[in-house]
């Protein structure tokens, strides 16, 4: 019934003369019209439940080059504040934990033929070697130069029959362990690859330096290759996974809710890892006495090969891991080292305050992105900036003396300064809260203390001493006088800690002052807390 009163009354009201026929057709043009409102005003109402939703997430974006620490800053995240996941996934990080011992025992194995054929070995990047170019890029000034060295200058090998003899011993009893590693990298994923100093090069292509087409036949070419490879592996390659196999594995471990094939192949492969965790214990006395030989540990000094600073190092856990009965910790989950392809996307549930009432916290959603550090993944890094709350930039401050893997002209510790450049300078991060982890200190105090100069490498660092705290001061301010000089909001804050993210009790106390601060510059003036 309509109401008189209303002054639209007039226009609502039937016509007076409407026919039977007319009604009905009235009836069903208003009832569909009627439906099309409340379908749109459903859609209002949900987007902007999405909307309340997406404001009171906290999305943090992990950023730095490859190798910097962002994984197993995430790691300690999930850790500190996901720990009833972290528990359900952890025994899964088996594989990737035996894998990453296996792959240091082979490349110990190569570097061991290496020199037993007589390779040279790459090039230092000290200041002090004569003709060495030198390039300045950033805002600090590193040496940069070439990791390849000519394939063909082979020089004869100066050890003895006798250690020579031992050194294929070592390799013949660890055969076995190749064959491991081929079942561990098919096990985290079918689509697994080696990262390699330089991009994949066809065959018929010639590499800077040796032309392949004027090799004399076709088994020195195969020769040349065989060698590059070697070499690759020596220098730090790891294995990567794309897609999502390693998340569906972890999920397999934790719920067991794979069905059809995709279980199949799971059980088939669970069962395929007692095999290599047998073959790992049958050779745990032999990968013992390779690491701790003094030929094999001479052989790698010389070849400035320091497996302790590498990622997912456990050659000092061969007893535990080498072991039947091995359950991974949550030091050895964070220690691992495996590096994937594409974002890695994790949920977390972070307290607010420090109010000891567990029922009393303000609790917030926080979603971390990792995305890929490596040259060719960073142009994917542009589509995250926006409404992104916090970056966290990972810059690890003990490869002053590296070269990117990428790219063997760029020293790393240049790549980091100029990429912090970037990300600061970026217009579209001018509201966005910005953390800085100048990582691996631990690495970096090894390597001061094993006598290798700061000042040969950087040059504005001058006659300083060598340790650890002035050089870490050093490098600190010439990245907050970056964050001061190209922000162009002068009001933003930027947080800048120095980390080894591997230690899990120093890094969930920078956690907890990264989670406050993020909350004070961001969700503060949100009215979130």
């Amino acid at each position: 019934m309509i109401d008189d009163t209303d002054p639209f009354a007039e226009f609502l009201r039937p016509p007076s003369n409407e026919t039977p026929a007319e009604r009905a057709t009235r009836k069903i043009r208003e009832a569909e019209e009627k439906r099309i409102s409340d379908t749109i005003d459903e859609q209002i109402r949900q987007e902007r439940q999405v909307l309340q939703k997406q404001r009171a997430l906290v999305k943090v974006l992990l950023l730095g080059q490859s190798e910097s620490g962002k994984s197993t800053t995430l790691k300690n995240f999930r850790l500190e504040y996901a720990r009833e996941e972290w528990e359900a996934e952890k025994t899964s990080w088996r594989a990737v934990i035996q894998l990453n011992l296996v792959r240091s025992i082979t490349s110990i194995l190569d570097a061991l033929q290496a020199e037993i054929e007589g390779e040279p070995l790459s090039p230092s990047l000290d200041l002090d070697e004569p003709d060495v170019p030198v390039e300045s890029r950033g805002s600090i000034d590193i040496l940069s130069t070439s990791n390849e060295v000519d394939s063909n200058q082979f020089t004869p090998s100066t050890l003895s029959p006798e250690e020579i003899q031992n050194l294929q011993l070592f390799r013949l009893k660890l055969a076995p362990l190749r064959r491991v590693e081929m079942d561990l990298k098919l096990r985290l994923g079918a689509a697994t690859e080696e990262v390699t100093n330089m991009d994949d090069i066809p065959e018929t292509q010639s590499d800077p330096g040796t032309d392949i087409h004027s090799l004399e036949s076709p088994d020195s070419r195969h020769m040349l290759r065989m060698r590059k490879t070697r070499r690759r592996r020596i220098q730090g390659e790891e294995t990567v996974v794309r897609g999502l196999r390693w998340r569906e594995f972890l999920m397999y471990g934790r719920t067991r809710n794979i069905t059809g094939k995709t279980r199949a192949s799971f059980e088939l492969l669970e069962s395929a890892d007692g095999g290599a965790s047998e073959i790992m214990s049958g050779c745990k006395e032999d990968m013992k006495t390779l690491w701790m030989s003094g030929l094999v540990r001479g052989i790698l000094k010389k070849r400035k090969m320091e497996m302790e600073n590498n990622a997912g190092f456990f050659l000092n856990d061969i007893d535990r891991i080498a072991s039947l009965s091995y359950l991974p910790s949550d030091d050895d989950v964070v220690r691992s080292r495996l590096r994937t392809v594409g974002v890695q996307e994790y949920h977390i549930i972070v307290d607010t305050t420090n109010t000891l009432n567990l029922n009393a916290r303000p609790r917030r959603e926080w979603v971390l992105y990792d995305v890929g550090g490596s040259r060719t993944m960073r142009r994917a890094w542009i589509p995250f900036f926006q409404d992104i709350n916090a970056i966290i930039f990972l810059a690890p401050i003990s490869c002053f003396d590296e070269v990117l893997l990428e790219d063997p002209s760029v020293n790393r510790l240049n790549d980091s300064v100029a990429l912090w450049k970037a990300i600061i300078s970026s217009k579209l991060l001018q509201r966005t809260t910005m953390v800085c982890f100048l990582n691996k200190c631990d690495i970096l105090k090894r390597k001061l203390r094993s006598g290798i100069q700061f000042r040969n490498f950087v040059r504005d660092y001058g006659n300083q001493p060598n340790d650890i705290t002035p050089i870490v001061k050093f490098i600190k301010d010439r990245f907050r006088n970056i964050a001061m000089k190209y922000s162009s909001n002068q009001q933003r804050t930027t947080y800048i800690y120095t980390t080894s993210v591997t230690d899990t009790k120093a890094t969930a106390v920078t956690l907890k002052s990264v989670r406050d601060s993020i909350f004070r510059e961001n969700l503060a003036s949100a009215r979130l807390v």
